[in-house]
């Protein structure tokens, strides 16, 4: 057998001679291809999976959370600080929380469901108490150095004593918030997440 026996009628290497060396290379390429896709499915069903259980965001809106968060022009839920929530938090006092609440439970059919961004101040069993326009919790005057302004005169002698599975809540401008003083206790089951990270105008982030 000589040279001219492994060679074709147009003088070149045989076919197989040629794609028996390109052929691992290009299953190399199409393994990492499909590897890279996986990955990016996986990556994005992780993110969902991470939205819809673990973590979520709230737009602020509306002023009864000054001067803690700014809740930009109200109505426009563009401008305001962004809430990262923790969906499997557990509330503690002082934790801000984004909750839902049937406007109509108040009877008033001009405003829809939505939601409401509060300050957990009573856990359950705690006895909270207004005097004089000072917040007092199981007996004991609190310093609430985060609040807006003192509070008016118009809760003095309230004294609630939270239930089991629920949550007493104040937005921190106590002048110009809806909050359990009106609407009473916050069920737990309402809670959609507390806060650990703010982002504010210009994207800088806080804690809270």
């Amino acid at each position: 057998m000589n040279e001219t026996d492994f060679k074709t009628e147009n003088g070149g290497l045989p076919d197989d001679s040629l794609s028996g060396g390109m052929q691992p290379r290009r299953k190399r390429v199409i393994a990492a291809l499909v590897a890279l896709a996986v990955v990016a499915v996986l990556a994005v069903a992780a993110a969902l999976l991470v939205r819809e259980y673990v973590v979520t965001t709230y737009v602020v809106d509306g002023e009864s959370m000054l001067p803690t968060l700014d809740g930009g022009v109200t109505g426009d839920t563009s401008d305001g600080d962004t809430l990262i929530l923790n969906k499997l938090g557990t509330p503690d006092r002082g934790d801000i929380v984004v909750f839902y609440y049937d406007w109509n439970a108040l009877g008033d059919p001009f405003f829809s469901p939505h939601h409401l961004v509060k300050r957990v101040i009573g856990l359950p069993g705690d006895t909270v108490e207004i005097r004089d326009g000072a917040l007092y919790l199981n007996g004991v005057l609190q310093d609430e150095d985060y609040i807006k302004e003192h509070m008016d005169g118009r809760y003095d002698g309230l004294s609630v004593t939270v239930p089991e599975g629920h949550f007493f809540v104040m937005g921190d401008n106590r002048n110009n918030s809806t909050d359990s003083r009106a609407i009473g206790c916050v069920p737990a089951d309402n809670i959609v997440g507390v806060c650990f990270l703010v982002s504010s105008d210009g994207g800088a982030l806080r804690i809270p």
